[in-house]
């Protein structure tokens, strides 16, 4: 039962960040073709999985899911990165959703990698 308070409290403040952070993106960046403030979010919560990843053994069980699935699990967006492709792709912007499935999925690598290359 820890462990499952633990994904709900960091799906909370997850989620609550994406949220926040989504609003704040959307007027800062131009808004485009491309959905940049999800695109950002999901590199940032790449990024973070990366560095939280190789410290997982290190941490007690309820900080690593808490981390991991609730708070980062809930602050990425892929569920709403595949929604805005498909709007894309009914939109008939075929390039735009080229260019944002591409720099979504291999960002969102490279940026775990550099992560995760921090620590190992």
């Amino acid at each position: 039962m820890n462990h499952v308070l633990s994904v709900f409290i960091g799906g909370f403040f997850g989620s609550a960040t994406r949220y926040v952070l989504q609003m704040i993106f959307n007027r800062l960046l131009p808004s485009g073709s491309i959905p940049f403030s999800i695109l950002l979010i999901n590199l940032v919560g790449s990024f973070g999985l990366g560095i939280a990843f190789p410290q997982k053994e290190a941490w007690d069980s309820s900080v690593q899911v808490f981390l991991t699935i609730g708070f980062l699990g809930a602050f990425t967006t892929f569920s709403t990165f595949s929604m805005e492709t498909i709007e894309l792709i009914r939109k008939y912007r075929y390039i735009d959703s080229l260019i944002y499935i591409t720099v979504s999925i291999l960002g969102c690598i490279g940026a775990f990698l550099s992560g995760y290359l921090i620590y190992v």
